[in-house]
């Protein structure tokens, strides 16, 4: 496939189709691209179907590098809560220096994965702990 269409390429006298005589060159890149149709439409799709495959390979890298952070704070927090008895979500984020709320949702999803006990003190404070203590 390949030499055949280097081949096409290189077959210097084309015939091509008669142009109309243009006052003006604006219409110059459509001639070409209509007289070789045979080469620029597959060099299209093949760039085309490169962009797809560069930007679902980068997305699925982001996805990856994105849960290994989620598992390391996890981690961190586990190590942390072995260390101290008890933590909120205030003491998660003031420690690993993230959001209050990024490190409720963590917590809340050691909790459902059984690793924390969530205890619920007066006035709405939540505190966990580790499960077993």
């Amino acid at each position: 496939m390949l030499s055949a269409l280097f081949q096409q390429l290189l077959a210097l006298p084309r015939a091509h189709k008669p142009h109309p005589a243009d006052a003006d060159e604006s219409h110059k890149l459509w001639y070409f691209i209509d007289d070789h149709a045979e080469v620029v439409f597959p060099l299209l799709g093949l760039f085309i179907a490169a962009i797809l495959f560069l930007g679902i390979r980068r997305g699925m890298k982001s996805s990856v590098a994105a849960l290994r952070v989620k598992q390391e704070r996890k981690d961190a927090i586990v190590r942390m809560m072995r260390s101290k008895l008890m933590v909120s979500a205030e003491v998660i984020a003031a420690e690993l220096q993230i959001d209050k709320f990024l490190a409720a949702a963590l917590l809340d999803e050691l909790v459902r994965e059984g690793k924390l006990v969530e205890q619920r003190l007066a006035g709405g404070i939540v505190n966990y702990r580790l499960k077993g203590l």
